[in-house]
């Protein structure tokens, strides 16, 4: 019988505060200084096996805020009386590092065993389940954030600006590494991976017209990512490792073109392809019948990770009508196509039209011959072959788009009927009444990647990221609904 495991969760929670006010005759008596201390010890064994690691170091979360108050308009108008044009101010400062098994799951560092349907001479056999080889030496990864902020009202609350920089660093990255069969296993999970995310996040948001009858409320916000891999471990002799692939998604059965790397000193999640083999002049070279060559290795082609998402929002009320506008975009991340890959292999692209149209009797594809770097003037009849080689050698170049988009999101409006029904009596219960009718994914302004949807990805996950396989059409929805309060 298996035996059950009784480890519970251990949880320590402690909380500091301090409160300290500036002398009375002080230019800053009324800043006040809050620091909070927040410590939290949180172990689960079970995910690291029954006699855990005393090695392991548990999730902890140590967060550590600075808040300095600088000038609230309710209660401190007699604060900065020289500044008019400040309504409120706040710096904010932020250290956090927490421990985390995402990715774990539970049993997993036990080693577990399958029940065959199958007898042998009446006895029952079993085998070990899986082909992941336990480590348990496994480790949580920990994360360990920084940020600072500034975050000011000013003229009469009219402007409103937010900024933030931040800066992340994730250690001991749990990553899957590859084992020789022969052990048994195919996989196996370690502690490798070093990475590094920082950026800066912005918000501004404007009244340029604000009356007792109408009003217009503008705001933009924007967040800079930028990704680094440190590193991915080290080789046996201890020289470290400058690549890592996470995928190969030629190799999985169900996708078609590329892979996925974590490299060392380059952003996080690139994308890898082969592309088409050139000459110093960037000429293409091709075979002597006209088909195609690749570069011996894959090369990046980018990154899947957007440096740049963003919105602006409009906001504009006229009595007791409101309409609200929404726009947002990503920028400067990278997709791979499968579905215009296959398209292309199976003649239903526009691509695969070359070669085929009316008086065509096969393709000539611009380009000179390797062997002699005259221009090509084969004709090339079998385009089922020609497109095949797009997947066969992993060419990339005509299936690798910018991720980039920017779409009218979201449109709205609305109509508040409360002051309407404060004129009749007999629904004074009511207190409040709105009716809303919205459309979302109303259209999209700009995108790099033809006839797809470039949001319509396969996963946001590490190990599927930047990789389009055979998406779905985006919908647009409508909506209408009734806000009443009673």
């Amino acid at each position: 019988m298996r035996r059950e495991s009784t480890c519970q969760p251990k949880l320590f929670y402690s909380n500091f505060n301090i409160e300290k006010r500036i002398p009375q005759n002080h230019i800053l008596r009324r800043i006040k200084r809050a620091i909070d201390f927040d410590f939290t010890y949180d172990e689960v064994k079970d995910t690291y096996g029954h006699n855990g690691n005393p090695s392991i170091p548990p999730p902890v979360i140590l967060k550590f805020m600075l808040l300095l108050v600088l000038y609230n308009v309710r209660s401190e108008r007699e604060l900065l009386q020289d500044l008019p044009w400040l309504s409120y101010g706040k710096l904010r400062g932020s250290w956090a590092q927490v421990g985390s098994a995402n990715g774990v799951n539970t049993y997993e560092g036990n080693l577990t065993y399958g029940i065959s349907s199958n007898q042998f001479n009446g006895q029952t056999l079993a085998s070990i389940s899986g082909g992941s080889a336990p480590n348990p030496n496994l480790q949580p990864f920990t994360v360990t954030e920084k940020e600072i902020g500034l975050e000011a009202r000013l003229f009469n609350n009219r402007l409103h600006i937010d900024v933030a920089l931040f800066d992340k660093l994730t250690t001991d990255q749990i990553l899957n590494v590859q084992l020789s069969n022969t052990s048994g296993y195919t996989t196996s999970k370690k502690n490798l991976g070093s990475l590094k995310n920082q950026g800066i996040e912005l918000m501004i948001e404007f009244t340029p017209i604000e009356t007792p009858n109408f009003s217009w409320t503008t705001s933009w916000n924007n967040t800079f990512l930028k990704t680094e891999v440190l590193s991915v471990g080290v080789n046996p002799d201890g020289t470290p490792i400058d690549d890592m692939l996470l995928i190969y998604f030629n190799g999985t059965g169900m996708e078609f073109l590329g892979e996925l790397h974590y490299t060392v000193g380059m952003p996080m999640n690139m994308l890898y392809t082969r592309t088409y083999l050139r000459n110093d002049n960037g000429d293409i070279l091709l075979r002597d019948n006209g088909r195609l060559l690749a570069t011996p290795d894959f090369i990046p082609v980018g990154s899947s990770i957007p440096k740049h998402t963003g919105g602006w929002n409009n906001t504009i009320r006229f009595k007791n009508l409101s309409l609200n506008v929404f726009f947002d975009y990503k920028l400067g991340g990278t997709v791979l196509s499968s579905t215009l890959l296959n398209m292309t292999r199976q003649g239903h692209s526009m691509l695969s039209l070359e070669g085929r149209r009316e008086g065509e009797a096969g393709i000539t594809f611009p380009g000179v011959y390797q062997s002699s770097g005259l221009p090509n003037t084969s004709v090339y009849s079998n385009l089922q072959s020609f497109y095949g080689d797009y997947r066969n050698l992993q060419i990339g170049d005509p299936f690798t788009f910018k991720s980039d988009f920017l779409k009218l999101r979201n449109i709205s409006i609305s109509y508040d009927l409360t002051s309407a029904l404060n004129n009749v009596g007999f629904l004074g219960f009511i207190k409040g009444l709105m009716f809303t009718a919205s459309c979302r994914n109303v259209a999209t302004l700009y995108k790099d990647i033809p006839n797809l949807d470039p949001e319509a990805l396969q996963s946001s996950g590490d190990v599927r990221a930047g990789y389009e396989n055979s998406s779905l059409p985006t919908t647009r929805n409508y909506m209408f609904s009734i806000n009443a309060k009673f």
